[in-house]
């Protein structure tokens, strides 16, 4: 009996020791799955990544391999063939697979990402894709992945998988898979990323925004900064017909007609937020115009500063920084905001947590 306990205990301590204990390198797998991903991330790998990488497989910009040995190298058409005969598809695979190396010491975790694997759900059972290295991969991982409005205005597909701003399991440290003693992987992985050890190489996703936001005309107030916004910009496109046309006025009017004058309806502005403690701090981006209820081309703002138009001896940028006119929001990231709760979301902007924008609105609702 008491030999039973000394082993038991010695097995205790081992296990203990193993997860602090100093390791260089330590190949490992961890595990994701799309619905275990959480909205307040502001983006779900599971659910971009894979199409992402299936179009580069497909385009011949990224070799698809059978495991991490990269013994056998599958063609696009290998790789059809394995989706067609178990009815599965690749980029809409739920569950994704980083083969890291992760070094650690008593102060510090460094992890390496070295390849992404997948595997998908089937009729007949569990599909391996196979395996793809992410230095190859790197190109396309430079893209910015799609976000939400709890998500950062812009975030590389490497940089959001360097965030570690998903949940994860770890199924592989070494040689061990964990089938034995699940518990000793949370105690591993506790200790390399949620401990007191400074993560070496983790990006922090910046605090902003992409918003756009529409000004239309108040009819009710003649100074109206934004109905003043409208009116500059009118002015100048209907003075400067030659602009108008080439900013896609030629889809709409007659160029011969340079007598007829449009009438600006609308305008969308799009500007990265940035929030600095209590303060939002505005970065104009782009500038979508309507004339006589038709879209033209969408300008960066660099273009439309070129026209030097001035409202009431300001700048247009000075407006729209001073924000003293009414807006509604229209889109923050790549959701589109409902008109009626355009004020809610603003107030969470103002008031909230930008990783909680999603909560805030939810609850309000109730």
């Amino acid at each position: 009996m008491l030999k039973r306990i000394l082993y038991s205990l010695i097995l205790f301590l081992s296990i203990n020791a193993e997860a602090k204990k100093l390791y260089t390198e330590m190949p490992v797998l961890i595990h994701m799955a799309r619905s275990e991903q959480e909205d307040t991330f502001g983006f779900n790998l599971v659910e971009h990544l894979p199409s992402l990488i299936y179009k580069g497989i497909l385009d011949g910009k990224i070799t698809l391999w059978d495991s991490p040995k990269k013994q056998i190298a599958i063609s696009p058409e290998a790789l059809k063939n394995i989706e067609s005969s178990n009815s599965v598809s690749f980029a809409k695979t739920g569950n994704l697979f980083l083969n890291e190396l992760w070094t650690s010491s008593p102060r510090k975790t460094e992890f390496v990402v070295v390849g992404i694997s997948f595997l998908s759900e089937s009729p007949k059972g569990k599909i391996s894709f196979g395996f793809v290295e992410i230095l190859q991969a790197l190109p396309l991982l430079t893209q910015n992945i799609p976000t939400n409005v709890n998500g950062p205005a812009q975030i590389s597909y490497i940089d959001a998988i360097y965030s570690r701003r998903y949940n994860f399991n770890l199924l592989q440290f070494g040689p061990r898979d964990f089938s034995s003693n699940p518990s000793s992987s949370f105690t591993i992985k506790k200790d390399a990323f949620y401990s007191k050890k400074k993560v070496v190489g983790l990006y922090k996703p910046q605090n902003t925004k992409m918003v756009t936001f529409v000004i239309e005309k108040n009819l009710s107030e003649s100074e109206d900064p934004g109905s003043n916004c409208l009116h500059s910009i009118e002015k100048f496109l209907n003075e400067n017909k030659e602009i108008l046309f080439n900013i896609g006025g030629d889809k709409y009017f007659d160029f011969h007609n340079r007598l007829l004058d449009i009438t600006i309806t609308r305008i969308e502005v799009t500007e990265i937020w940035s929030k600095k403690g209590n303060q939002i701090v505005y970065t104009p981006y782009s500038v979508k115009i309507f004339a006589n209820n038709k879209p033209l081309n969408i300008l960066s703002f660099e273009e439309i500063t070129k026209w030097q138009l001035l409202i009431n001896f300001k700048t247009l940028e000075d407006v729209l920084l001073e924000k003293a006119f009414n807006f509604s929001i229209y889109k923050i990231n790549r959701d589109l905001i409902p008109y009626n709760e355009s004020a809610v979301y603003l107030k969470a902007l103002r008031d909230y947590k930008w990783s909680q924008v999603s909560n805030y609105v939810k609850y309000s609702r109730n």
